[in-house]
């Protein structure tokens, strides 16, 4: 990664903002006049709640967990679209596909930009010693803070998972092995491995990682000094299982999505001293989902094909079921160092906040008060009044004298002075009617369309010479995906390439070579172009097809045989492997009897061995093994 401008952080980590700071004088003032003030304990910025990008705005919001509401914002130019945005002690970082932009969270400035190592999407960790950002696909870790390091993995992972002390654990999926990165390391350690061939998922269980492995169905604790020793779940977990990051109240989640089901295996076993409760099983209805992750006690799903979210206890019972605000785009779902779960809308206008006990709240992302210099503002309505006419040239008539009050009895003469006229009246013109609001202000230009993002969740599983591929919907990043082009290389020699159509989810590959590793790639393709590949590396096994043969073997002189008596000389090749096998053996000669033997294969499958005297010349002979049966032989005669 490259520093892009000078880092200055003299008096950015002691410097509040201008707003925080008002609020706390205003705050002490309160409390000084109050006749129930108490002094204030001190001002202490906690690493919890979670930030969200805005991209329209160029900027991002502090989102506070516990009181889901919005406290704090940042101006962040060039942010790209579906950027996300993780924190560690002092610093936020914009993490967008070709540059990564920190900022002060005491400053709420930029302080510098990096380069990242690929244009892949990275899963984000918030942790002690972190944040880390793991590049799946490209096999490197980025740990992000005051100093920032790319340490190289070694090839394709898995999703990754950190234990409360801030070690980061990986999978290597082309290996098996499971790897760590302790706080403060710069580089990574392998101290365990899967079984060869072997599914499986990290997870944590309570301060400790575990690895679930979904080809044997078994939880073990994975440590510096290897795995522990295998738990049972007690379910079938497909290969495609999706396995939650975290364990609640001592329950893993795992995902069935081909089957529709949310397993919560109880991880007891795992303490020889307490035993497991059954397993328990939810069903679900049909559709694509993300997660499960953890928040607190409740497990979390999002439902991407109806948009909401659904909590459940770790008893597996629903809790709520809250729709996703509709924006352009995939919501992400993400764990925050609080161990809330957020839901981040694609555009960055809503969060969801998942509570320790399932409670779901939304938190509207309220941008900067609009510029009214700018904003035209509607006059005020018309006065409903009378409107005088101008004066015009019209002479005046002369004024009308007053009537003469009637004579009082016993006064003077009543003397008419002509006749009284009424008084002139004015009938006003009609009002007129009203203005017409004002226009609108033209709403801003959408966004330009964007390449997709990674198809997520690629999964591959061998059937034989086959190897079914799945994925979820790629998020469109403005436009519709219009197909998935998915390609498969060897290490060495040819590949091959298809297109599926937008809505696809799944692809065969046929015809693969055994005992080949390929590297399996699907890109979502919209039209803006080409997105980001999600690659999975996939080995396809030698398909054992047992074999026996049976010839004759070194001369003995067993009791009773003959001159022409030998052993038989057996070889089982393609068998499973380390497995004791019972061997029958048969002859057309009905009076050979012998009641066989047990072997036990190497770790190849394979076993050679003489045994069986026989002297019947000319006579077959042959054995069997779990109805494989061997070529019928003639016995020779002796040389």
């Amino acid at each position: 990664m490259d520093d892009q401008a000078p880092r200055t952080r003299t008096g950015l980590r002691r410097r509040l903002p201008m707003a925080l700071l008002v609020a706390v004088v205003v705050a002490g003032v309160a409390v000084a006049v109050s006749a129930a003030g108490r002094p204030l304990t001190g001002l202490y910025l906690a690493q919890a709640g979670h930030w969200v990008a805005f991209p329209e705005l160029n900027r991002v919001y502090h989102i506070n967990g516990a009181a889901r509401t919005v406290d704090a914002s940042a101006e962040v130019p060039g942010m790209e679209p579906g950027s996300q945005v993780v924190q560690g002690e002092t610093s936020g970082y914009v993490v967008g596909r070709s540059r990564i932009y920190e900022f002060g969270k005491s400053s709420l400035s930029v302080e510098r930009s990096l380069a990242p190592p690929t244009g892949e999407v990275p899963v984000a960790i918030e942790a002690p010693g972190g944040p880390y950002l793991v590049y799946r696909e490209a096999g490197s870790v980025v740990r992000l803070g005051d100093v920032s390091a790319t340490i190289p993995a070694g090839g394709a992972l898995g999703d990754p998972v950190a234990t409360p002390d801030g070690t980061l654990w990986l999978h290597r999926l082309d290996s098996g092995v499971l790897c760590q990165l302790p706080k403060g390391a710069d580089r990574i350690s392998c101290p365990a491995a899967t079984t060869p061939g072997h599914s499986g998922s990290l997870t944590v269980v309570g301060q400790r990682a575990a690895f679930v492995d979904t080809t044997a169905d078994t939880l073990r604790l994975v440590s510096g000094d290897g795995l522990g020793e295998p738990v049972p779940l007690r379910v079938d977990a497909p290969p495609d299982a999706k396995v939650s990051p975290a364990d609640a109240d001592g329950r893993v989640a795992v995902l069935d999505p081909s089957n529709r089901r949310l397993h919560l295996v109880d991880s007891a076993g795992l303490d020889a001293r307490r035993p497991p409760a059954p397993p328990i099983s939810v069903g679900l209805v049909e559709g694509d989902y993300a997660g499960p992750t953890v928040s607190g006690s409740s497990v979390v799903l999002l439902d991407l094909t109806r948009g909401s979210v659904l909590t459940y206890t770790s008893a597996g019972r629903p809790q709520r079921t809250m729709a996703v605000p509709p924006e352009a785009g995939e919501p992400r779902l993400s764990r925050g160092e609080d161990a809330r779960v957020y839901v981040d809308g694609a555009e960055g206008r809503h969060v969801m906040v998942v509570d320790h006990d399932g409670a779901v709240n939304q938190v509207p992302v309220v941008g900067p008060p609009p510029d009214t210099s700018s904003v035209p503002v509607q006059p005020p309505p018309e006065p409903e009044v009378p409107v005088v006419p101008p004066e015009t040239n019209t002479p005046a008539q002369p004024p009308v004298p007053p009537a003469q009050p009637p004579a009082q009895p016993g006064g003077g003469n009543y003397q008419q002075q002509g006749p009284v006229q009424p008084p002139a009246t004015r009938t006003p013109p009609p009002a007129p009617p009203p203005a017409p609001p004002p226009a609108p202000p033209p709403q801003p230009p959408p966004a330009p369309a964007t390449p997709p993002g990674l198809p997520p969740g690629l999964r591959a599983v061998v059937q034989g010479t086959d190897v079914q591929l799945t994925w979820g919907a790629a998020p469109g990043n403005g436009a519709a995906v219009t197909a998935y082009h998915v390609s498969w290389q060897p290490a060495s020699g040819t590949g091959g390439s298809m297109t599926r159509a937008g809505g696809a989810r799944s692809a065969t590959l046929s015809g693969l070579r055994e005992g080949v590793t390929y590297t399996v790639t699907v890109v979502a393709e919209n039209s803006a172009g080409r997105g980001a590949p999600a690659t999975v590396q996939t080995l396809v096994p030698v398909q054992r097809q047992p074999k026996i043969t049976v010839t004759r073997g070194e001369d003995t002189t067993y009791e009773g045989c003959d001159d022409d008596c030998a052993y038989m000389r057996v070889e089982m090749t393609g068998f499973e492997p380390n497995t004791f096998y019972e061997v029958e053996v048969h002859s057309t000669n009905t009076d050979y009897d012998n009641p066989g033997r047990g072997i036990t294969t190497d770790s190849e499958g394979n076993e050679v061995f003489e045994d069986f005297p026989f002297e019947s010349t000319g006579y077959e002979v042959w054995v069997s093994v779990n109805g494989i049966e061997s070529a019928h032989y003639v016995w020779p005669g002796g040389s």
